[in-house]
């Protein structure tokens, strides 16, 4: 199968708003680095493409949307930036509305392949865990318990390092 990825980003930008359309990962006092990050790719203020629609809910910061073709992939991360300490039980909430957010954007399997949906989290000095113990972030997502990718604000190619760490780049 031949991947239109191309074809896919535009569907997500006719998609929002073009205010929304930014070119940073980061913000709200996080660093994210773009570094090494597919050329061809879409982000999105998440607070501000809500803002547009009138829609009140938890929602995460960014939304990083590029094709990955030698897996045959679109991938869809939505990304919470906290630059101090933050709560897991709202950092699980405004995630799992930007997933729910992220299929209304997918474009079509057949020419884009599989989206897969990653979320992530950049935090400045910590998580307050529900249980200690657990240090295990997920939020769940089509029925499934899914991974939170965690990493700090501010480390040189954090973004790319989760994401290829964790086989999406």
């Amino acid at each position: 199968m031949q991947l239109n990825l191309s074809k896919g980003l535009t569907h997500i930008q006719e998609k929002v708003s073009p205010n929304s359309i930014t070119n940073e990962c980061g913000g709200e006092g996080c660093r994210v680095y773009r570094t090494d990050l597919p050329r061809k790719r879409v982000v999105i203020n998440v607070e501000k493409e809500f803002d547009s629609r009138g829609d009140s809910r938890k929602r995460c910061d960014r939304m990083l949307f590029y094709g990955n073709a030698g897996k045959k992939t679109f991938v869809a991360v939505p990304i919470e930036l906290k630059s101090g300490k933050t709560e897991e039980s709202d950092v699980r909430e405004k995630l799992e509305n930007s997933l729910k957010f992220a299929t209304t954007l997918a474009p079509d399997r057949r020419e884009n392949g599989e989206t897969v949906y990653v979320p992530v989290l950049f935090h400045g000095r910590g998580i307050n865990w529900t249980n200690p113990r657990r240090r295990q972030l997920t939020v769940n997502f089509q029925g499934k318990s899914v991974p939170v990718l965690i990493g700090r604000c501010g480390r040189k190619k954090n973004l790319a390092n989760l994401l290829s760490e964790a086989g999406y780049l």
